[in-house]
Order: C-alpha cells, then sequence, then structure tokens
C-alpha cells in the first residue's frame, strides 16, 4: 500500500497543469460545473418530495428573508420577476406559500412561508445536508472556510454596492444583520 506522502503527490501530478493567462476563466469554469452539476443532481433528489429547484430556491429564501417581498426574491436568487411569478403561483396554489398585501400598500405583496411549506423546508434542508457531505467528501473544513471567504470577494467584487453585497453574503437584509 503506498505512503500517504506517495498518494498525495500522485494527486497534485494528476491535477492539470493551468496556463498562467487563463487561471481566471479555469476559476470560474470550475465553478460553474460545480455549481451546475450539484443544481442538476440536487434537483433529482428534490424530485423525492415533489420540489424542482427553482421551487426550492424560492422556498430556501422565503424562509431566510421573512416577509420577503417579490424583488428581494428576485434579488436574492438572481431570477428574474417574470419567472419567479410563474415559481410563486405554484407554490400558493400547492399550499406551500402565502401572499400577504401590507396595510400600507396593497399592492405591494409580501412572501410567506406556510406551516406546509416550512415542513417542505425542513424535508429539503435534511437531504441537503446529506447531499452536501456527500458532495464534500474528502474536502477538509479549513478549505471550505477558504473557498467561502474567496467566493465572498468575488461576490463583493461584482456588486456595484457593497451593502447590498453583504446582505447577499449574509443571506439577510441588512436591518435583519
Amino acid at each position: 500500500m503506498p505512503a500517504q506522502a506517495e498518494v498525495e503527490m500522485a494527486v497534485v501530478q494528476a491535477a492539470p497543469a493551468v496556463p498562467e493567462d487563463s487561471r481566471q476563466e479555469y476559476f470560474f469554469y470550475l465553478l460553474f460545473q460545480a455549481v451546475r452539476r450539484r443544481d442538476l443532481a440536487f434537483g433529482e433528489v428534490l424530485e423525492e418530495i415533489d420540489l424542482s429547484l427553482p421551487k426550492w430556491r424560492a422556498i430556501l429564501t422565503i424562509q431566510r428573508i421573512p416577509c420577503c417581498s417579490m424583488g428581494e426574491l428576485s434579488a436574492y436568487t438572481t431570477v428574474d420577476r417574470t419567472t419567479l411569478t410563474r415559481t410563486v403561483d405554484q407554490l400558493v396554489a400547492e399550499g406551500l406559500v402565502q401572499r400577504v398585501a401590507t396595510p400600507n400598500d396593497r399592492r405591494q405583496v409580501h412572501l410567506v412561508l406556510t406551516d406546509l411549506g416550512a415542513e417542505a423546508y425542513q424535508a429539503a434542508v435534511a437531504r441537503l445536508r446529506r447531499f452536501n457531505d456527500q458532495a464534500l467528501r474528502g474536502v477538509a473544513d479549513d478549505d471550505v472556510l477558504r473557498l467561502c471567504e474567496v467566493v465572498q470577494t468575488v461576490v463583493r467584487n461584482l456588486h456595484e454596492d457593497p451593502d447590498w453585497a453583504e446582505s447577499v453574503i449574509r443571506f439577510a437584509r441588512a436591518s435583519d444583520a
């Protein structure tokens, strides 16, 4: 059986060389591949509880952002409002989400999870945790934290509004911090 150092060296040697002039593109390529493959596989897991990935993202965001407006839902999920309206319509029809008009302006609608929606959230989170454990198998906690720091920096760099970037990174309203 090979020594641990030999195994580690073999892994390092097997890693593809990335030319210096394309490291940034390669980073985003790998990030996209990881996220997209995770989404596809997790989407199949969600089907077990009659959820789709778009529905899950909406439920997750509504859970994290209490009394979420459609604008907030669109901003946190990075999905256009037209697409989200269809998804929210389905969630309302399924009894998972409720639209609540604000007292001051009945045109302004906020979204809240129903009890059934909260149950769906809990069922999905349980599956998500198992799925994420499997996806991150072999990745040290320190490496996960370092990757989070790197991606947080990228998010900050991509947002013009630093306050909004921090809200996205915290996955919470600035007023809820």
